[in-house]
């Protein structure tokens, strides 16, 4: 709404007609109507399946993620007996993971070219949001339980420290992946309610994962590195199949939505 305030204003000034208008100019909402839409319909987009899984999705892997950070120090500073700092370093395999979704950038743009040229074909303009789904479906939603598994079961003292860092190096990359799958996916869904939409996924993912900051650390000191990890990775398993399952009745789920954006 607002671009196409700004659209009208470049009209009316390039043209000198005052009778081009956008919604938004002639609406007329007070401040306070605005406030009220703004503040309630982040809330009564938690009646949305999508917004519902994508936030629960994205919620598991913070509480994952904020427990795993919590616990370098028992998986590598208390296993390997290596100094705080070098513990801090081992933070740069995460780093590294989070750069390889930039491999998958290519492969994604020609799959995208090919269903918009199956779109275009067919009559229609636009994509389904479910091409943005790729990046949890290439390695990205199972490459976090697998990386947890891994690095769970490979930190002893016995075993390299080079398990532990490319298992991290692997949960970075699925992170990420997911990450960049949510958020694109729910914009896509719901184009002009995106911001809504957004806001309760964020509202809720810190509400409840911030609470992992506490209890991170007695978990590893009462589990141990080994079962923390293992518990965190069942659970982000069970949430491997969503990408897939979206991408096959995405299109049917946004039909029966008040919300989404449904492409014809």
């Amino acid at each position: 709404p607002l671009i196409l305030q700004w659209k009208a204003q470049e009209i009316r000034k390039l043209t000198s007609d005052e009778r081009y208008k956008a919604e938004l100019e002639v609406t007329h909402r007070t401040l306070s109507m605005r406030m009220k839409v703004a503040l309630t319909r982040p809330f009564v987009m938690a009646t949305e399946p999508i917004v519902i899984l994508m936030t629960l999705y994205i919620t598991v892997l913070y509480i994952v993620l904020f427990t795993f950070l919590d616990g370098y120090t028992f998986i590598f500073k208390d296993v390997y007996g290596i100094s705080q700092g070098l513990t801090n370093v081992c933070f740069l395999g995460i780093y590294i993971g989070t750069c390889l979704p930039a491999l998958l950038i290519y492969p994604i743009y020609r799959i995208t070219e090919k269903d918009l040229a199956k779109v275009r074909a067919a009559g229609r303009q636009n994509l389904d949001p479910e091409v943005r789904l790729w990046f949890g479906m290439l390695g990205g939603s199972i490459s976090i339980p697998v990386s947890l598994f891994w690095m769970g079961w490979t930190d002893y003292p016995s075993v390299s420290i080079w398990s532990p860092l490319i298992a991290s190096a692997l949960f970075g990359y699925g992170v990420l992946c997911v990450f960049l799958m949510v958020y694109m996916y729910v914009i896509d869904s719901y184009e002009i309610y995106a911001a809504s939409a957004l806001t309760l996924v964020t509202f809720v993912r810190y509400l409840i994962a911030g609470v992992m900051t506490v209890v991170g650390i007695p978990f590893y000191r009462n589990m141990g590195s080994h079962w923390t990890l293992t518990i965190m990775a069942c659970i982000s398993a069970l949430l491997v199949p969503l990408p897939f399952v979206f991408y096959k009745w995405g299109p049917t789920i946004r039909s029966y939505s008040k919300h989404a954006a449904v492409k014809v």
